[in-house]
């Protein structure tokens, strides 16, 4: 009992030394990270990049220009449905006046009070909010300036991990004694492979959701469909959350926009119907059981993510977890661990898959009942 005391004592400092150092690091570590996972997912391209004869100098920055190619693109294309989307914001504040005087009402007949003196209130909150209007600003300004430099910092760190990727190799091979290194380096070769694995299947999945939430949008027929499917989409980079908030904001902006409630049900639908195809079809088929990770795990490394790093822990933390994990699995003291935070099903295709490829069994059987008799 007592060695048992003294391993759970260790952890837990380890864990209180942990929480300072990621919480008050986080400036430094943020872009560091993000960095590390953009060079994970860009090394495929600079391999191959250098096996037609370029200089790694030369394949490092076409790698970053290509990312920057990406972002930009996404941007411009955001700001163009922004744009687009203020031209409603006449039919947007007429419908929201309807709605508020929906509201004076139903206060008016349940609580008691007078529109005139709801108005006053409002006007107060108003007034007070117009005193904070200045820092709120400020902060505003100083937040994208922050990103701007973190983005710039970003990339740059991404670049010098691209251009001195083998370096960082030899340099944890190093750590290690020789008779160690074959299992150190399949160490870190599985580590970037799942962390390749995960990005691009995550960025697939994105992909994937874009175009189902725009043709459903469409289709249903409210306005800034793009835009909206474009937001609904890239909120599922942070798992589990983002695609529950995704999901309520074109159903909100169908509410607000729209002459009636028949667009917000329709969209309801798309939304159920596109998030039921990605929890049993494109998220274990497309973004995999690469990380290995189970329900338990994901979510409270989720909160733990958002408690510590805001935003960019929930997106970070997942992957960064699946990478402790394989280390956990290969460190036979850690190895309890791994195991109790790992999922053993991960990487078992999904039930709807397994159905789907049953009925194609099913099917080739009967048109080739010869070619089952050959193999066997």
């Amino acid at each position: 009992m007592k060695e048992i005391a003294n391993r759970v004592n260790q952890y837990l400092w380890l864990a209180i030394l942990l929480f300072i150092v990621l919480y008050y690091g986080k400036v430094i570590l943020i872009p560091l990270v993000f960095a590390a996972m953009l060079a994970m997912l860009m090394a495929p391209v600079c391999r191959r990049l250098d096996g037609w004869g370029l200089h790694r100098g030369l394949s490092s920055f076409i790698c970053i220009f290509i990312l920057l190619v990406v972002l930009s693109g996404v941007m411009v294309v955001v700001i163009a449905e922004i744009y687009s989307f203020a031209d409603e914001f006449p039919s947007i504040e007429k419908k929201a006046n309807g709605l508020l005087s929906q509201i004076q009402k139903f206060v008016e007949a349940n609580f008691g009070v007078e529109p005139e003196r709801q108005l006053a209130i409002v006007k107060e909150q108003v007034k007070e909010f117009g005193k904070s209007a200045g820092m709120f600003a400020g902060k505003l300004v100083a937040g994208l300036t922050s990103t701007i430099a973190g983005l710039l910092i970003t990339l740059v760190l991404t670049f010098l991990f691209l251009f001195n990727k083998e370096r960082y190799e030899i340099f944890i091979l190093k750590l290690y004694k020789e008779e160690e290194s074959a299992e150190i380096k399949k160490i870190v070769t599985e580590i970037s492979t799942v962390a390749q694995k995960y990005l691009t299947g995550r960025a697939t999945s994105i992909l994937i959701l874009f175009g189902l939430y725009a043709v459903g949008l469409l289709i249903v027929g409210v306005k800034n469909a793009v835009l909206l499917a474009g937001i609904a989409a890239l909120l599922t980079i942070v798992p589990y959350i983002g695609s529950t908030l995704g999901g309520a904001f074109p159903f909100m902006m169908a509410l607000v926009t729209e002459d009636s409630f028949q667009p917000a049900l329709g969209v309801a639908g798309v939304i159920i119907f596109i998030q039921a195809m990605d929890n049993y079809f494109i998220e274990p088929n497309v973004v995999g059981g690469e990380v290995a990770l189970s329900a338990q795990a994901s979510i409270l490394t989720i909160i733990v993510g958002g408690l510590i790093w805001g935003v960019a822990g929930m997106i970070l933390f997942i992957p960064m977890l699946g990478i402790l994990k394989i280390i956990f699995d290969h460190v036979e003291p850690l190895k309890p661990f791994g195991y109790i935070i790992g999922d053993p099903d991960a990487n078992k295709p999904s039930k709807l898959k397994m159905w789907i490829m049953e009925k194609i069994g099913k099917k080739r059987n009967v048109r080739h009942p010869t070619r089952k008799r050959k193999t066997e």
